[in-house]
């Protein structure tokens, strides 16, 4: 990241720093970057599909002190798969549009199949919604040369999470179906139970391939389970199902001293407590519309870092400018007590987003950010 004025630290360092439960010199800036315009903006150049990998690093290096989930932008193709799923992949986002069932005696034919497959993975693979990948790719590269690689093209002064990390929830209900799941596992519990702790496993096992504290001291544990009202599952079944998977992947990154950020839109609330149970440092992306105020999860949870807090569903597409500003304040001043925050937005910087808030928010960081300007500093009240 450019070097603010009045900054004591590197970006490695002020992540660091907050991951021990210090005070570094400012806020660090967090963010996933999805926006051609203010890609253009910062790099002064017009992004392709054949530069916009090395323009969306560039972009990250200059202006995020912590990112994750680099990706750049792809043409628009259909990709259909020797299993019958069939993706459909246009500049950032990928969905999948078509499964070799339709039915849910289709889909417990097919979860055997999917268990045996994981079982069975090789050195390297990655279980996702998309399917299988492999963090080696097709080269001889090990994922800390890859790793090293794009740290290069990011600059030294960025942190990069390595990879985000799958608990399987998100994959199965996905790759199922959402009411195929639920179905399926009314019909046959066990089956389906048997599918998510294959999916869980095969993930520690990456992790415990490809781990390294050296590279990134930090890590992202994701499954969405939530949106902007509630739960999408019961917390009892959450708690039978899921927390359980959770804790052991959050153990196995602590296993290599790596500490763990969890990922999830919606409204937690209900099993904040759930979280904490697993042992995490952290939550993202604290969405305000689903009433997950960064500062009232302050109060509760004084130890945990949080990771974004900025609307970008209302505020950074139609807001203005003066109201970005003071949220940011508002934000900083409520979780930013201890110096556990990471500013960002509230999923990620997509394109609905207006450039000139995206850079208000950045810009009153460095107007606002500074903890020496306000020490000690307190939570405010919401």
């Amino acid at each position: 990241m450019r070097k603010l004025p009045r900054d004591r630290m590197t970006a490695r360092q002020r992540i660091e720093c907050t991951l021990r439960g210090e005070i570094p010199d400012r806020v660090p800036i967090f963010d996933l970057m999805h926006h051609i315009p203010l890609i253009e903006y910062v790099t002064g150049e017009k992004l392709t599909l054949e530069n916009g990998s090395r323009l969306l690093c560039k972009t990250i290096g200059e202006r995020l002190d912590i990112t994750r989930g680099i990706s750049p932008p792809v043409e628009e193709k259909i990709i259909r798969n020797d299993d019958g799923f069939v993706y459909k992949q246009e500049w950032w986002t990928t969905w999948l549009i078509e499964r070799p069932f339709n039915d849910v005696k289709g889909l417990l034919a097919y979860i055997p199949r999917a268990i045996e497959e994981l079982y069975n993975r090789q050195f390297g693979d990655m279980f996702t919604f998309a399917g299988k990948g492999n963090v080696w790719g097709k080269s001889s590269r090990t994922p800390r040369d890859q790793f090293l690689e794009l740290q290069e093209k990011v600059g030294e002064n960025t942190v990069i999470f390595p990879n985000e990390s799958p608990v399987g929830l998100d994959t199965a209900h996905i790759r199922a179906r959402m009411d195929l799941l639920a179905y399926a596992y009314v019909e046959n519990p066990q089956l389906v139970s048997d599918w998510l702790e294959a999916l869980n496993w095969a993930e520690i096992q990456r992790v415990h391939e490809t781990a390294d504290a050296s590279l990134s001291p930090v890590a992202l544990v994701y499954s969405d389970i939530a949106y902007t009202d509630q739960l999408l599952f019961s917390p009892e079944f959450l708690r039978r199902e899921f927390f359980p998977r959770v804790k052991k992947l959050v153990d196995a990154w602590h296993e290599h001293d790596i500490k763990v950020i969890y990922h999830s839109d919606g409204n937690l609330w209900l099993v904040l407590d759930d979280f904490r149970q697993c042992g995490i440092e952290g939550i993202n992306p604290l969405e305000p519309l689903a009433k997950m105020y960064a500062g009232d999860i302050r109060k509760t949870y004084p130890e945990w870092i949080l990771m974004g807090g900025i609307d970008v569903s209302q505020l950074l597409p139609f807001g203005s400018e003066a109201a970005v500003r003071a949220a940011v304040r508002k934000t900083i001043d409520e979780a930013g007590a201890n110096g556990r925050y990471w500013l960002g937005s509230s999923t990620e910087i997509h394109p609905g987003a207006k450039l000139e808030n995206v850079l208000a928010m950045w810009d009153e960081v460095e107007r606002y950010g500074y903890y020496e300007d306000r020490t000690p500093r307190k939570g405010a009240t919401r």
